[in-house]
């Protein structure tokens, strides 16, 4: 997954693009841009669900300008993708509905699930998670699939391997512990563009941020043992944020049994330190190691 290095705009009469009809913006009609839905077999009753495939090579001039202006526009959006990739593949249309149909679904805690790794959040995320040889079932036979995420374009470029019809449940579904990571993926997208909104990160610190939180969250439920994944995700905005400073600060190290035995609740624990102390410390260090002169060896 690299940030692409220029403005990304494909659209002429190459390649795919992937819809999320769920996030489909109020005003453009029903009747346009209806692409090919992705049902996975024997869900043909919510096919108004799933995600829809337009071919380039196939859509009238009218839609194409429409697609070019919410494509342009999708960078700019607050409310979720509605444009959510920029597929080129060596399948040919019907082949790929049917592969994004068939990788939809799966088993999760024991029940059949729909995955919409699609959607650039979950994307985004699931991209450092899933392991290379999940990665590639997920992606054979697709030579670039490009995505808007954290305000840029991000591209992920895989070799080619072996035939989309090869494709078995155990090769790509996640593991329960991916899957546990997997599940929070909003509560991960939240909590990446508090700590960019508060630190002014630029595009390029995104995938780096997310890794932190995914730690951050481990962190908290190995080391604090705390089972609900928004106090997870809270720990690990403000390991985010202030490091050091606040995994050792002196008055949480003193709380700190207390919140694992559950003597101390989790907001009692958190609010014991302001953000406005945790802030000037983790300030003082940044200017006590860049002021700091380095030893000539």
């Amino acid at each position: 997954m690299k940030l692409c290095d220029e403005e990304w705009l494909p659209l002429s009469d190459k390649g795919f693009i992937l819809l999320e009809p769920l996030n489909r913006p109020h005003f453009i009609d029903d009747a346009v841009l209806t692409g090919t839905p992705c049902t996975p077999y024997g869900l043909e009753k919510i096919e108004h669900l799933m995600p829809r495939l337009v071919d380039l090579k196939t859509i009238s001039e009218s839609d194409r300008e429409l697609l070019q202006e919410l494509y342009s526009d999708e960078l700019k959006q607050v409310r979720p993708p509605f444009v959510c990739a920029w597929i080129e593949s060596e399948m040919n249309a019907d082949e790929l509905t049917s592969f994004l149909a068939q990788v939809l679904v799966g088993t999760g805690n024991r029940r059949r699930l729909i995955w919409r790794f699609y959607d650039p959040r979950v994307l985004s995320l699931a991209y450092g998670v899933l392991n290379l040889k999940q990665r590639k079932v997920l992606f054979q036979d697709i030579k670039c699939w490009v995505f808007p995420w954290s305000t840029r374009w991000w591209s992920i470029e895989l070799e080619v391997v072996g035939s989309h019809s090869s494709k078995s449940e155990g090769e790509l579904w996640p593991d329960s512990g991916q899957w546990a990571i997997l599940a929070n993926s909003d509560l991960v997208h939240r909590t990446r563009s508090e700590v960019c909104a508060v630190r002014g990160l630029e595009a390029k610190d995104a995938p780096r941020i997310v890794r932190d939180i995914v730690n951050g969250m481990r962190e908290a439920e190995a080391n604090l043992k705390l089972s609900d994944s928004v106090q997870q995700s809270e720990y690990a905005r403000l390991i985010v944020l202030f490091g050091d400073a606040f995994r050792f600060h002196s008055v949480l190290e003193s709380l700190r049994p207390g919140l694992i035995n559950g003597r101390l609740k989790w907001a009692d624990f958190r609010d014991s330190v302001s953000e406005e102390e945790l802030n000037r410390l983790t300030e003082g260090v940044r200017v006590h190691q860049s002021t700091t002169p380095s030893i000539a060896k």
